[in-house]
């Protein structure tokens, strides 16, 4: 007999797909892979190869994170990846007794005093340090010389991404950028991040800022550009007073139009362009002199006349827009149509484009690609007879747009080089594939589950069938809950298009893709559950399911750019820690905070609670999963402005010292919950470079501890957490279990799993004074949680499950098992549409019985 794998050892086994099965023979792919501690030490020693014993994959290796003891914890993987084969994946693994990462390629960089020249070996293309503009060059061979010299741009008209109001332009070139460097320098994949300011040097104005990044990789013709806004206006200058505060957060930038333009250089030829279209592409051969050809995507449908225009009044204490109409769309995704238009003459198609354009005239042809194409309209793809290829971020045709203070939106473009001269759809609609559906990798879910970076999980398969990993008393309980799930993040989580029930308009467009909404009577966007997005990382992990990544990509992304405040503006509270990089004129940082709570029916930036603290609902642990699994590094990036707002603001709140208050024992318990969870994830995902990161995971989980062995009324033995706050829920504790059972994994601390029994015990204890109801006939475990002990069980109590884990884990009695079972086979109809009604379960509370599965799932094992 064979015998099986060893899941948590060499070789980890894993597959490269995408969501849609498309295949490619040179797919360039990304792939964070978790080990467990103490397996693997040194990356100069691993190896990427498609089966045991075959040559090796060219790749290159980068650790993440390191466990305690040194051992890898996350290695990124890049490589160019084969999908070619059945459904297009690519089966590959990971093994040691290797030299590292690859050597002798032909991607090389030049970093020099006053540029970066990047070649891939069969393109070139050069960075300005000091007048940044996207690009000064792009080279290939158009010649058919064998040598990469011949221009692609008409570098006289370059621009690169243009800010336009009015009559006046706004250009990255006009300033010195913040930054210029290679972040990411190997020999498969470098990438370039440039910071800087749109400019318009006549009125001495910025307006927007801009953060880039620009990928390549080895031997291909491909580049990356992740472009993204943001309104910085007022950062770090302080507010007086409240209503300084206010204007603050509701200051907003208006922009007619955002394009990225990329001059072509054609050499005087006649110059095609191809566009994508639904069902069939769009051709126009040749674009007549001083003409154009272009595809816009908008909402054509009608919006609801009763919602109030934003932005609000300064003194409303909700700095909100819909930046699209100030109003709710009213019907669903099918009037979200293209116009095409042939330099005037227009025809409209109630469809979605996929988000592509080819341009080709003599030994060139040009490709770009915009991901999430028609989900983020407005948009449009326009080519010119004078060779401008022109991606609207946000096209002049649109209503104005405003940003708001500290609101960012970001954009990915993969453009595309060739010396052909003719237009080809399939190489068009791999480019288009490769940024819209990228390749991405999955090892089995026992694997993840092993490594112990997502916790203490369960496994199941794809499908969230298989019940083979629980104990079979539990297995139809599993088999329940997960069916639920599926359905749900579905109808839920997934359904963008005309909502459920009675609910109408559409989840669309470029500030609401990746939001999501809550169900009638309220019709309303809800941005404060964004636990869900770390969750769905971890039931990616133990299901391996497509749809669960993809959810918690699109969800992370938009909390990253759409509800994390991306500036220093509102009421920063007094704090003077000297040596503490996020206190500045004495004054706590608000950069990196949440907004929550949207108003009215329209998607908008969030409620900025007057500009102050947003500690009950801060977040941003997600990002961590994100970047560690895909190589995100804006995610990262943000998740440090998150880990910023931890050390001021909230930071602030429980230091007695340096003009601080102590609120320990009187928090509510999510500024915990939501601290440490955050505090874990910076750890985990920078703490090899940000030496800060664990002594701030430190000073959060010694409150915890605090807070919990504490005597108080509510708690006289000292093992609990009492909530005073007068909003005490028991599933805010089960956010505290889960964010000790991410602080124990991350720590490997056993000694947690004792912190967090005591903690269930005091939780179902009498001393708790919660709000726990009695079923009918009580069940250990199960309960509700109404005011008054009711025996209506529809809150979202699968939350408290996240910490029968740890304390089964602790103890070992079965106790613990039972109330798992009881849990979830109670809990479970909570979320049955065919039991409660469709309009009945919204994300509000299917959040927190989604959140909760890995963890309490994990109960049910043997």
């Amino acid at each position: 007999l064979t015998p099986g794998p060893v899941f948590g050892a060499f070789p980890i086994t894993f597959e490269v797909r995408t969501r849609s099965a498309w295949a490619a023979n040179l797919a360039p792919t990304t792939v964070g892979i978790p080990m467990p501690r103490m397996l693997h030490s040194n990356v100069n020693t691993l190896r990427l190869e498609k089966t045991a014993g075959a040559v090796p994959v060219p790749a290159q290796f980068r650790v993440t994170s390191r466990w305690d003891d040194n051992s890898i914890r996350w290695v990124m993987v890049d490589f160019i990846a084969d999908l070619s084969g059945t459904g297009g994946v690519g089966n590959y693994q990971l093994n040691n007794g290797g030299t590292g990462s690859a050597t002798g390629t032909n991607l090389s960089v030049t970093n020099g005093a006053n540029s970066i020249d990047v070649s891939t070996g069969t393109l070139k293309f050069t960075v300005n340090k000091n007048s940044f503009q996207l690009f000064d060059s792009i080279q290939i061979d158009r010649d058919g010389d064998t040598q990469v010299d011949d221009e692609c741009l008409d570098t006289a008209a370059l621009k690169g991404v243009v800010v336009t109001e009015g009559a006046n332009d706004f250009l990255m070139s006009q300033s010195t950028p913040l930054r210029v460097t290679v972040e990411e320098q190997g020999p498969i994949r470098t990438t370039i991040v440039a910071e800087g300011a749109h400019r318009n040097t006549g009125l001495a104005q910025n307006k927007l800022n801009y953060v880039v990044r620009i990928t390549a990789w080895n031997d291909l013709s491909f580049i990356k550009v992740d472009y993204s806004f943001k309104n910085m206006t007022g950062d770090g200058v302080p507010a007086a007073t409240q209503n300084d505060a206010w204007m603050q957060v509701s200051q907003h930038e208006d922009v007619d139009s955002i394009n990225v333009d990329l001059p072509l250089e054609f050499n005087a030829s006649l110059v095609s362009a191809r566009i994508g279209g639904n069902p069939g592409d769009h051709t126009k051969s040749p674009i007549t002199t001083g003409a154009y050809y272009s595809l816009t995507q908008a909402y054509s449908g009608t919006h609801d006349a009763t919602d109030t225009a934003n932005p609000q009044p300064p003194s409303s204490a909700n700095g909100s827009s819909d930046t699209l109409t100030d109003a709710w769309p009213t019907q669903n995704d099918t009037f979200i149509d293209y116009t095409l238009d042939d330099n005037g003459g227009t025809t409209t198609s109630s469809a979605h484009a996929p988000g592509w354009m080819q341009m080709a005239g003599t030994n060139l042809r040009a490709t770009v690609a915009l991901q999430e194409f028609w989900q983020l309209y407005p948009k449009e793809l326009r080519a010119q007879q004078d060779g401008l290829m022109r991606v609207g971020i946000w096209p002049a045709s649109a209503p104005k747009l405003q940003v708001f203070a500290g609101a960012m939106k970001t954009h990915t473009l993969m453009y595309g080089f060739s010396s052909l001269s003719s237009l080809n759809t399939t190489v068009a609609e791999v480019q288009a594939n490769l940024v819209s559906d990228p390749p991405r990798g999955y090892c089995d879910s026992r694997h993840y589950a092993a490594s112990g970076v997502f916790g203490n999980i369960a496994s199941t398969n794809t499908l969230l069938n298989d019940t083979s990993a629980f104990r079979p008393a539990s297995q139809t309980f599993a088999l329940n809950y997960m069916t639920e799930v599926l359905d749900h993040r579905g109808d839920i989580l997934f359904d963008r298009t005309d909502g459920n029930g009675s609910a109408v308009g559409h989840a669309f467009g470029m500030w609401n893709f990746g939001d999501s909404k809550i169900d009638a009577p309220t019709e309303s966007w809800e941005n404060g559950a964004w636990g869900a997005s770390h969750a769905a990382f971890q039931w990616f992990a133990m299901s391996g399911n497509t749809e669960f990544l993809y959810l918690a990509e699109t969800t992370a992304r938009h909390f990253r750019d759409v509800v994390v405040q991306h500036s220093d503006i509102g009421s920063r509270f007094d704090y003077t820690e000297s040596g503490n990089p996020a206190v500045s004129g004495g004054k706590a940082s608000q950069l990196g905070k949440t907004r929550y709570t949207p108003n009215n029916k329209q998607h908008d930036m969030g409620n900025y609670h007057d500009g102050e603290n947003h500690l009950d609902v801060f977040s941003g642990a997600a990002l961590a999963y994100h970047w560690l699994l895909t190589g995100d590094a804006l995610s990262l990036q943000v998740l440090g402005e998150c880990y910023t707002y931890l050390r001021a603001t909230w930071k602030r709140f429980f230091d007695a010292g340096n003009g601080g208050t102590d609120s320990t024992m009187t928090c509510p318990t999510t500024w915990l919950s939501n601290a440490l969870m955050v505090a874990v994830a910076y750890e985990m995902a920078n703490g090899l470079v940000d030496s800060s990161a664990a002594g701030m995971t430190d000073y959060v989980f010694n409150a915890i501890s605090t807070r919990q062995t504490t005597v108080t009324t509510r708690d006289p033995n000292g093992v609990g957490f009492a909530d005073n706050s007068g909003n005490f829920k028991a599933w805010e504790i089960g956010h505290l279990m889960e964010a000790l059972e991410y602080y124990r994994w991350l720590r490997t601390s056993t000694g947690v799993d004792a912190m967090i029994e005591a903690g269930m015990n005091w939780l179902l204890g009498t001393n708790a004074d919660v709000y726990l109801g009695n079923l009918t006939v009580p069940q250990f475990g199960a309960f509700a949680e109404t005011s008054g002990g009711t025996t209506d069980f529809g809150g979202p109590n699968l939350m408290i499950g996240a910490g029968y884990v740890g304390a089964f884990r602790n103890s070992g009695g079965a106790n613990w098992k039972t109330a798992a079972d009881n849990l979830v086979n109670v809990q479970t109809g909570n979320i049955d549409n065919t039991t409660i009604g469709d309009a009945n379960v919204n994300l509000t509370n299917f959040a927190q019985y989604f959140r909760a599965g890995p963890l309490l799932l994990a109960t049910l094992k043997p």
